[in-house]
């Protein structure tokens, strides 16, 4: 993670400048024009909007259609005379599998929102752990029971049972939606020596991911994502998980302080996204995630870590990381004996950034320090991370885990991947550097949209 937490706010257009989508999919608006205050009109939006800012678009030139129709900053070249959208049905048909998938559909965002959605795996892992869900389970049962006594005539009562997570879905399982278990995968032992891109807060973000994967990387995971953001469904946080079909080893990383919240996330993910691994945060030094008791805060406190660790791999269908750092200060270095004791709880990998929580991101790591901790967690493979910002660092440090993370020497430059694949330095010309800058700038303008918002997202 960076010390750039917390993100930036997204950008806000007044409702009443915004085109309603209806327009866009040439569809009756739903709520009537009467009572939806964005616009219906296209010649007034036009106005509103400006002039395009250049004449290709390009989601419209990769897959021959372009969703944001007249919205669209790049619009010119996909209206027709009647200002409608021009579809290229031949390119479309044959490039809609390298769409990037929305990761939350409106069925599963409406019952987030709605506190309906049932956990099950993550509420028997943690009733038969001891872990107290009562409380969670008495909301879900206050929930149904007040929606089926106003469904009941005069003063018909509700048959009440006890408060375990069997008896309370019994009752619910109706009016919940149900999470789909999936076949349990793993990752095994190819991951070692693998060249590993690191999960960066704000700026490991898909179009960067792709920029590295053309360099090289191996394993990519996406930015670090809240869990009790995602079990509210926010959107923003959400779009933190998408995939590019080039990420061919891919993971997600989560962060929460608690064994509830990150069982249900984790539940939640595997069953619905497509990810390799899911990886808990136990390194972010950020003041806002650590006074919340998550982050490096949980290296001081092993059990709880464990208890979510453990809730982790047996509610999920994928394999479970966890990346650390060598302790929270000079004076609490606790990474060596939680690498021992993580190692024993069904864990795919692990990841250790050799500096403090107090050290941040100064002075250098302690890589003789990882060594020790690869000795006490094997077999489960341990990757190292920092400072490393050349393939001569890279082969040194891989003496000493069993692969290398890479985030601020792949921020400096992309293509250190491809330094380490081909052993040699690489000072690519400044028309490389412009290409590679124009190609991330596309990328962008892909992931975030090239309406108003979108570029405003991908000019930050």
């Amino acid at each position: 993670t960076t010390d750039s937490l917390p993100r930036r706010q997204p950008f806000r257009q007044l409702v009443t400048t915004r085109l309603c989508p209806s327009v866009i999919r040439n569809e009756e608006c739903g709520v009537t024009t009467q009572v939806c205050k964005k616009i219906h009109d296209k010649r007034q939006f036009l106005e509103i909007k400006g002039s395009d800012l250049g004449e290709e678009c390009v989601i419209f030139n990769k897959f021959g259609k372009c969703d944001y129709g007249i919205a669209c900053r790049y619009s010119s070249k996909h209206l027709d005379a009647e200002l409608n959208s021009i579809v290229d049905e031949e390119k479309w048909e044959k490039m809609k599998i390298y769409e990037v998938k929305k990761t939350l559909s409106k069925e599963l965002h409406s019952n987030l929102r709605g506190k309906k959605v049932w956990f099950g795996a993550s509420y028997n892992h943690l009733e038969n752990a001891g872990i107290q869900i009562s409380n969670e389970l008495l909301q879900h049962r206050t929930k149904n029971k007040r929606a089926k006594i106003e469904s009941c005539e005069g003063d018909q009562q509700v048959a009440e049972s006890p408060i375990t997570a069997e008896a309370v879905f019994e009752e619910v399982r109706e009016e919940y939606y149900c999470l789909s278990g999936k076949t349990r995968r793993t990752l095994g032992d190819a991951i070692r020596g693998k060249t590993f891109l690191a999960p960066l807060t704000t700026v490991g973000n898909l179009p960067f991911r792709r920029v590295c994967k053309e360099y090289g990387v191996d394993i990519t995971c996406g930015e670090m994502a809240l869990c009790e953001d995602l079990l509210q469904a926010n959107a923003s946080e959400w779009a933190l998980l998408k995939r590019h079909h080039t990420e061919d080893i891919f993971g997600v990383q989560v962060c929460a302080n608690s064994p509830l919240k990150v069982a249900k996330t984790v539940e939640l993910i595997s069953s619905e996204c497509d990810v390799d691994f899911i990886d808990l945060n136990v390194g972010c030094p950020i003041d806002l995630v650590y006074n919340k008791g998550a982050g490096s805060a949980l290296m001081d406190r092993a059990v709880r870590l464990e208890q979510m660790v453990q809730a982790m791999v047996a509610v999920s269908s994928v394999p479970i990381s966890v990346k650390v750092r060598i302790g929270t200060s000079e004076s609490k270095i606790t990474g060596k004996a939680l690498c021992e004791r993580l190692s024993k709880t069904g864990v795919s990998h692990l990841a250790m950034h050799g500096r403090t929580r107090q050290q941040r991101y100064t002075k250098h790591a302690d890589w003789d320090y990882v060594a020790q901790c690869r000795e006490v967690c094997q077999p489960v493979p341990l990757f190292g991370n920092g400072d490393v910002l050349s393939y001569e660092d890279y082969n040194t440090r891989l003496r000493q885990a069993d692969g290398v993370m890479i985030g601020r020497g792949a921020l400096i430059k992309p293509w250190i991947f491809q330094e380490i694949k081909e052993q040699r330095h690489i000072d690519i010309s400044s028309s490389e550097r412009l290409d590679m800058l124009k190609r991330f700038r596309d990328y962008g303008l892909e992931h975030w949209g090239t309406d108003i918002a979108g570029v405003d997202e991908e000019d930050d």
